[in-house]
């Protein structure tokens, strides 16, 4: 029988680093092969998840439109100072979230309207409070271009496994 080994570690500063910063060694002992890992269940819209959905975000800018132009244009129109006035407004999820990206052509995602100004910068207050991979309401909102522009949906992180 030959004696074989695995092992997950992360990327140590003298080894060429993957995308994702994780190696995969497995094999017999001697002869030690890498690969790497790039799966995700979130990072695909195909696959059920079966945590909770809490909520959908997003904004559909017109084609050309600055996003941060036109947030930051309609925050003054309305009277705040800041993103950061926001959050005395608008009532949003208390907790952290888990993002998932979906597509742009999404049921449920809001329009970029001046006319609907309450319902855009809601969405662009949670947007703003939206990481790569989390929503947090604690951090600060920061909006970019690219931040504003996310369609996401937002779900309560849950057990993996289902009970039985």
């Amino acid at each position: 029988m030959r004696k074989s080994s695995s092992a997950i570690v992360p990327v140590n500063s003298d080894r060429q680093p993957f995308d994702n910063g994780m190696l995969c060694n497995f094999g017999p002992a001697l002869t030690m092969r890498t690969h790497r890992i790039r799966v995700t269940m979130l990072g695909n819209p195909g696959i059920s998840i079966a945590w909770p959905q809490r909520e959908r975000v997003g904004l559909l800018f017109r084609k050309g439109q600055s996003p941060l132009t036109f947030i930051e244009k309609l925050l003054k129109k309305e009277g705040f100072r800041s993103a950061e006035e926001l959050r005395e407004v608008f009532s949003i999820p208390p907790c952290l979230l888990t993002c998932r990206d979906i597509e742009a052509d999404s049921p449920g995602l809001v329009k970029a309207d001046p006319d609907d100004a309450r319902t855009v910068l809601r969405q662009a207050l949670i947007l703003g409070l939206c990481g790569s991979a989390f929503y947090d309401p604690n951090k600060a909102v920061i909006w970019t271009n690219n931040r504003l522009s996310r369609t996401l949906d937002l779900f309560e992180p849950g057990r993996w496994y289902a009970d039985n």
